[in-house]
């Protein structure tokens, strides 16, 4: 019953954020829930999202502007879809589950930013008008799934680090990437370096056997040269 209540007051709380004319922002405290269920489309327009609770998705949630995930934020839910149309944020390590996030077009703007320590299982980057989205240096983001990079004819997306390093998408070991009309700017690097070739070396036994090999080596070449006073006999 309680839990009830906890969720009525916040829907409450978030339905006067939405009637407000000044206000922008809908706010998730730690403790309260977000529900986008199976076969929903939960719409909030161009109101930001400080997302501090518990989003619970399994349909659709619709966010035309800014979303941000607070370090006590937690996405439960799975085969969801989380929509953006502004920039992603997290301030602290963030795991979307077993859904698809899209960055897209929105309200505000052509560019969009992706920031903070996020695992992904399908991340796509879309836009019709030739969107840019800036993906900070030392930002970690990991997809697992299918990253997606799809513009439109003459109106390729653009991916760009924000300067000062190389930003990295890392994808996971069975990872995919499907790219349409989309630039991938020299400061922006999708999947990791390759790793670096070990090689091979003896231990410490096998260089002193090798040495031991090559002195007895030498002196049999040496008793067998022409001259050698160990081949005479007296």
């Amino acid at each position: 019953m309680q839990r009830k209540i906890s969720r009525l007051l916040a829907g409450c709380a978030m339905a006067f954020c939405l009637c407000a004319p000044a206000a922008a922002q809908i706010v998730i405290p730690p403790g309260a829930s977000l529900d986008a269920p199976s076969g929903s489309i939960v719409d909030l327009s161009c109101s930001t999202v400080d997302m501090q609770g518990t989003l619970n998705i399994g349909g659709t949630l619709s966010v035309d502007s800014d979303v941000t995930f607070g370090s006590s934020a937690i996405v439960s839910g799975s085969n969801g879809i989380i929509s953006v149309g502004g920039n992603l944020s997290a301030t602290g390590p963030i795991d979307t589950g077993n859904n698809t996030v899209v960055l897209r077009d929105g309200c505000i703007g052509n560019t969009s930013q992706i920031s903070g320590n996020f695992v992904f299982q399908n991340l796509t980057l879309s836009s019709t008008t030739g969107r840019t989205f800036v993906i900070p240096a030392g930002a970690n983001i990991t997809v697992l799934g299918t990253l997606t990079l799809q513009g439109a004819p003459g109106q390729n997306i653009q991916l760009v680090s924000s300067g000062g390093g190389t930003a990295v998408i890392n994808l996971g070991p069975g990872a995919t990437v499907t790219r349409n009309n989309a630039t991938v700017n020299g400061g922006v690097q999708i999947g990791g370096a390759a790793a670096a070739t070990n090689i091979p070396t003896l231990s410490e036994y096998g260089l002193m056997l090798m040495a031991l090999l090559m002195g007895l080596a030498a002196l049999w070449h040496q008793r067998r040269a022409p001259g050698a006073t160990g081949n005479r006999r007296i």
